[in-house]
């Protein structure tokens, strides 16, 4: 048997060590169980978020600001199919496609969306990868 203390540095080095589509997975989890929390924790020191519509939202405030009104408006299931990713050296990226249905937290219509995304990662000093920018499209524009 591993000893506790053994078992979660070998833990701490495989999820410091997870491929980049990886984290991109992890953080659509994070947004449909709204753990705006936990998802801030993926994100590089300076990070930039460029939504589907409007302007680019640079640093974790500006982040997590926008990320809590949509999340008090609306019930998210979002899922992600990776169709591409490469590291070089200290950068890496995911690039692929999802599907949300965003169901009003106070009850209404149903928005669908799906569209492409693009997570830039940036390896940290601890070796894990964090989110440096992430940007999102849409197919069709929903109107929320």
């Amino acid at each position: 048997m591993i000893p506790r203390i053994a078992f979660l540095v070998l833990l701490a080095a495989s999820a410091a060590g997870a491929a980049p589509e990886n984290v991109s997975q992890q953080w659509a989890g994070y947004w449909n169980a709204k753990n705006l929390k936990a998802i801030l924790t993926l994100y590089a020191p300076q990070p930039v978020f460029l939504p589907a519509s409007g302007g680019r939202w640079e640093g974790a405030g500006s982040i997590r600001t926008h990320f809590a009104q949509a999340l008090k408006q609306y019930d998210p299931r979002l899922t992600m199919q990776s169709v591409v990713s490469s590291t070089s050296g200290t950068l890496a990226y995911d690039s692929g496609t999802y599907d949300e249905i965003l169901a009003p937290a106070k009850g209404g219509r149903q928005v669908h969306v799906h569209g492409s995304y693009l997570f830039l990662f940036q390896k940290q000093r601890r070796g894990g990868w964090k989110i440096l920018e992430q940007s999102w499209t849409e197919y069709d524009p929903a109107k929320l």
